[in-house]
C-alpha cells in the first residue's frame, strides 16, 4: 500500500533538487563539504549484525589481495573484508545469507545453500551455507560414452565438485537472533581472481530491467543474443549487467517450456480477450481431436483497410513456422501511399484443397462477402481449384515475383552471369506491351540460348496469359504487379517474425508488433500528405490540381507523367469521325500511341492502357488535357483509392454494424502516457547525477527513500511471463498444438527452387548424376541427352 504521508515528505521535486545541487559544487568542496577527500584507501565497511554488535573493516583494493596457503588448501585472503566470525548475530535468515554472499563474492567463490532445520511453523532453527564445490557428484552407472557418436551433452558435461569443506554454519538462540555457530575458511581451491567475480553463481541474477528488455526485445523481433549485447552496451561492461547470456537464455527457455503444451490455447485465448476489447475483432479456428490445425484473424483496422482497399488483393502461403510447420497465409493489399497493407492472416496444417476452401469462406465472411476484382497467388494447384470454388467472380492471377525467383535455378549455371541474357529476359517479361511482342521475344530467347528442351519454361509458357503483364493490360491491379520492390519489402515484413523457431504465442507478440509499426508509417504518411505540399515542376495548373488531390506517393508518378507529357509527346495525327476523335503521338519510348476522345464526355483511352491497369492519368491523356485547356482533372480520372481522403467514409461489417477502431490493451493511454513521462524524467535525474560519484549517491540514497512507498514485488516468476505475453498460462487445455512438433527445421520462407543453390553452398556442392559436375543437376545438365526425361518440380 502506497504511504502517502510518506510520499509528501520526501517528493519526486526533493530528488531532483539533490541531484541539481550535487551538481552544482560548491568552491573548494562538493555540495559545500569543504576539505573532504575520497578514496579506496580510507573507506570503511559498517556490517551490521543485529542491534548486539557493529564491526567497522576498512576495505583495500581487491586487486592486491594475496592467497595464502595452509596445509596445501587456499585460505582465506589477506585482505581484510567484511569477514564472518564465530558468535555474531543477525535479525534474520535473510540477514545472514546477504552477509554470507556479500563476503563469498568479494574473497571468490560461490555459495550453496545446504541442510537446515525447521520447526512446525517453518521458522528456519538452523541452517548451513556451503562452498560450491563443497562434496563430490554421486557416480552414475551408465554405459560409457561411445567416442564415434556425436552425444554433445555428455561429452561437454564438466566436474564442479572437488570436496572443499569451507562452510558456515548458524543456529537460532533463544531471543530469536540468529548466531554464526561453526565457520570453516580453508578451500581446497583456487579461489576467484577480481576480474571474474561478476561470473559467480551465487552473486548472479536475471534483474528487473533484464527481464524486461529480454521481453521488448522479443517482441520487436529481436533475439536473447542481442538482448544480452544490449543490457552489455546500457550498463557499460558484462561485470555490470548482473547475469551471463546464459542465464538470459536459460530464463527465456524456462518460459517456452512453461507455454510448450498450453502454446494454441492462449493463442486462441488471446484472441477471445481481443475480441472482448474489440468487438470489431474477427477470427475462427478448427480444431481435430483436440489439435488446431486451422486459425484466421483479422482485426478491426484490417478489416476497415479492406472496405478501402480490398479490390486487389495478394495471398501468399509460401510461409512457414518452425515450430509446428504450420504455413502461415497472409492476405495483404495496396493502401493510398502505394504501402503493403495487412488485411487478415491464417495459420493452416496442411495445403489441401479443404483448408484452402475453409479458409478463403473465413476470409469472406470476416470482410462482409465483398468478393476482390483480383486475387494475386503463388503457383499452387489446390489453392487454384480453392480459388475457382469460392471466388468464381474474382480473377486469379500469379505473382510474378515469385516465378522470375526461380529462373536462375531453372535455366543452367552456364546462364547465370551472362548479363545480355538476363536483360533480355527482362526486356520480354517486363518490357511487351502487347501478346505478340512477349511471344515473339519468348520464342526468340529460347532459340537464341538452346532452351526449347526446358520443361520448366515451357510450362511457364503454357501459363502465360496467367503472369505475364501483357497479358492483362486492361485489368485493374492497383499498382501491386508494378514492380518487385513490393514483393519484397511484403517479404521482409513478414521474416521479420517468422524466421524463427517460435510457438503460437511468440509469433503472435512480434506479428503484433511489426503490424503497430506497418500502421504507424501509414499514419506518418498521412501526416505528411495532409501537412505539407510537393514541390511543382511545371506551370501547369493541372500538375498543382493533383497534388491537392492525389497523395504525395501517387503525385510523383502522376507528376512523371506530367514532366513526360510536356518534354516527350508530340501528336502526330487527328482523325475525325462522328462521335469520337483518334489522335496518334509519339512519346519517349519511340512507340506510336493512340488516344480516343469522346469529346461529349471528356473521355479518354489511350492504348497504353497505364489508367486501366493503375489508375493514374497517363502521360497522353494528359497531353490532351493540356490540348483541351483543362486546368484540373476531370473527376473520372480521380481514382478515390489514391486520394488523400480515401478512408474518410464509414466502414460496416456484414452485419450492418459500424466498425469502430477500439485500444485492445488493457492498459489506459493516460497511463501509459505517465510511464513514458516519468522513465523520461528518471532518465534526465539519472544523466545529471552520473556527472559525479556523490550525485550518484544521493541518487541512491532518495532512491532507497522511494523504494519504501511501495510494497516489494511478490510475483512469481509465471506472474512475470503472463504480463509478458498478455494472457494467464491456462491449467485446463482444451486446444492443443498440432501433431507435427519440431526443435529443428527450415526457417523464414520455405525454401524454393531458387534457394537450391544457398543450400549447396552451406552444406557442400552437389554432383550432377550425368556429368558428375557441380553447379546443376540432371534435370539441367548441358550435357543431356536429347529427349532424356525431365520433371518439373
Amino acid at each position: 500500500m502506497l504511504n502517502l504521508d510518506c510520499w509528501s515528505r520526501i517528493g519526486i521535486i526533493k530528488l531532483m533538487d539533490e541531484v541539481e545541487r550535487v551538481e552544482s559544487p560548491a568552491e573548494g568542496g562538493i555540495n559545500g563539504i569543504q576539505g573532504t577527500s575520497f578514496s579506496s584507501s580510507n573507506v570503511t565497511d559498517t556490517i551490521t549484525t543485529g542491534m548486539d554488535e557493529r564491526i567497522e573493516l576498512p576495505c583495500d583494493n581487491l586487486d592486491d589481495v594475496e592467497h595464502s596457503d595452509k596445509d596445501g588448501g587456499f585460505r582465506t585472503p589477506t585482505k581484510k573484508a567484511s569477514v564472518p566470525k564465530v558468535g555474531m548475530l543477525f535479525d534474520d535468515v535473510e540477514s545472514v545469507q546477504e552477509f554470507y554472499m556479500n563476503y563469498a563474492h568479494d574473497i571468490g567463490f560461490s555459495v550453496r545453500i545446504g541442510q537446515q532445520k525447521l520447526d512446525d511453523n517453518g521458522v528456519v532453527q538452523w541452517k548451513r551455507f556451503l562452498c560450491t564445490r563443497q562434496g563430490y557428484r554421486k557416480q552414475q552407472t551408465t554405459a560409457p560414452v561411445d567416442p564415434t557418436k556425436k552425444n554433445k551433452k555428455a561429452q561437454n558435461t564438466r566436474e564442479t565438485r572437488c570436496g572443499c569443506e569451507a562452510y558456515m554454519y548458524f543456529k537460532r538462540n533463544s531471543e530469536g537472533k540468529y548466531k554464526i555457530g561453526a565457520l570453516h575458511e580453508d578451500h581446497n581451491h583456487e579461489l576467484v581472481t577480481p576480474s571474474k567475480q561478476h561470473l559467480l553463481r551465487s552473486k548472479r541474477f536475471v534483474s528487473e530491467k533484464a527481464k524486461t528488455t529480454l521481453f521488448n526485445c522479443h517482441k520487436a523481433s529481436i533475439g536473447t543474443s542481442q538482448a544480452y549485447i544490449l543490457l552489455h552496451v546500457g550498463a557499460g561492461g558484462f561485470e555490470y549487467v548482473g547475469c551471463t547470456k546464459k542465464d538470459l537464455q536459460n530464463y527465456y527457455s524456462d518460459f517456452r517450456n512453461k507455454i510448450k503444451d498450453a502454446d494454441a490455447q492462449m493463442f486462441i485465448d488471446q484472441f477471445g480477450r481481443l475480441k472482448e476489447v474489440d468487438p470489431g475483432f474477427f477470427f475462427e479456428y478448427e480444431v481435430n481431436d483436440g489439435r488446431l490445425v486451422r486459425v484466421f484473424w483479422a482485426d478491426t483496422t484490417s478489416r476497415k483497410n479492406y472496405s478501402h482497399f480490398g479490390d486487389v488483393v495478394s495471398f501468399d502461403s509460401t510461409y512457414s513456422t518452425n515450430q509446428y510447420d504450420m504455413k502461415f497465409a497472409p492476405f495483404t493489399g495496396v493502401n493510398h501511399h502505394m504501402q503493403s497493407v495487412f488485411f487478415g492472416a491464417a495459420f493452416i496444417a496442411d495445403e489441401k484443397i479443404e483448408s484452402y476452401v475453409w479458409l478463403f469462406q473465413t476470409f469472406l465472411r470476416a470482410i462482409g462477402e465483398k468478393h476482390p476484382k483480383l486475387i494475386i497467388t503463388d503457383e499452387d494447384a489446390s489453392m487454384r481449384a480453392a480459388i475457382a470454388s469460392v471466388l468464381p467472380s474474382t480473377m486469379h492471377r500469379l505473382c510474378m515475383w515469385h516465378i522470375m525467383k526461380k529462373f536462375p535455378e531453372k535455366i543452367g549455371p552456364h546462364l547465370l552471369q551472362d548479363e545480355e541474357f538476363w536483360k533480355r529476359v527482362n526486356l520480354c517479361v517486363w518490357g511487351s506491351e502487347t501478346t505478340e511482342e512477349f511471344e515473339s521475344r519468348w520464342l526468340a530467347l529460347l532459340s537464341d540460348y538452346n532452351l526449347g528442351n526446358n520443361d520448366w519454361l515451357e510450362g511457364r509458357y503454357r501459363i502465360r496469359e496467367s503472369w505475364i503483364p501483357a497479358y492483362f493490360k486492361d485489368i485493374w491491379l492497383g499498382g501491386i504487379l508494378r514492380t518487385t520492390s513490393r514483393s519484397e519489402s511484403a517479404n521482409s515484413f513478414f521474416n521479420r517474425f517468422i524466421g524463427r523457431k517460435l510457438a503460437l504465442i511468440e509469433f503472435w507478440l512480434r506479428f503484433d508488433t511489426a503490424l503497430q509499426c506497418q500502421r504507424q508509417e501509414e499514419l506518418i504518411h498521412d501526416n505528411t500528405t495532409l501537412h505539407t505540399n510537393p514541390t511543382l515542376l511545371t506551370t501547369w495548373e493541372i500538375e498543382k490540381h493533383g497534388s491537392y488531390v492525389f497523395t504525395h506517393e501517387v503525385f510523383e508518378k502522376f507528376q512523371e507523367e506530367v514532366l513526360a507529357a510536356r518534354e516527350y509527346c508530340d501528336i502526330q495525327s487527328t482523325t475525325e469521325l462522328e462521335d469520337r476523335k483518334i489522335v496518334t503521338m509519339t512519346d519517349n519510348y519511340r512507340r506510336i500511341r493512340e488516344v480516343i476522345c469522346f469529346s461529349t464526355e471528356q473521355i479518354y483511352k489511350c492504348s497504353c492502357m497505364l489508367f486501366e491497369s493503375i489508375g493514374i492519368p497517363c502521360r497522353h491523356i494528359i497531353r490532351m488535357f493540356r490540348g483541351a485547356r483543362l486546368n484540373e482533372i476531370p473527376q473520372h480520372y480521380i481514382t478515390k483509392r489514391w486520394m488523400k481522403n480515401c478512408k474518410r467514409n464509414h466502414a460496416f461489417d456484414s452485419d450492418g454494424n459500424l466498425l469502430v477502431e477500439k485500444a485492445t490493451s488493457s492498459m489506459a493511454a493516460s497511463m501509459r502516457r505517465k510511464m513514458s513521462s516519468t522513465q523520461n524524467k528518471f532518465e534526465d535525474i539519472f544523466r545529471r547525477a552520473k556527472t559525479s560519484e556523490e550525485g550518484i549517491d544521493v541518487l541512491i540514497q532518495n532512491l532507497e527513500s522511494l523504494s519504501l512507498l511501495f510494497d516489494p514485488s511478490t510475483q512469481t516468476r509465471q506472474q512475470e511471463q503472463e504480463n509478458f505475453i498478455g494472457c494467464s498460462i491456462p491449467n485446463d487445455v482444451q486446444v492443443h498444438p498440432p501433431n507435427d512438433t519440431r526443435a529443428k527445421g527450415k526457417c523464414k520462407r520455405i525454401l524454393g527452387h531458387a534457394d537450391k543453390n544457398k543450400r549447396q553452398k552451406d552444406s557442400g556442392s552437389r554432383k550432377c548424376t550425368i556429368c558428375k559436375d557441380v553447379g546443376h543437376d540432371r534435370r539441367n545438365c548441358p550435357k543431356k541427352e536429347s529427349g532424356a526425361d525431365t520433371h518439373e518440380s
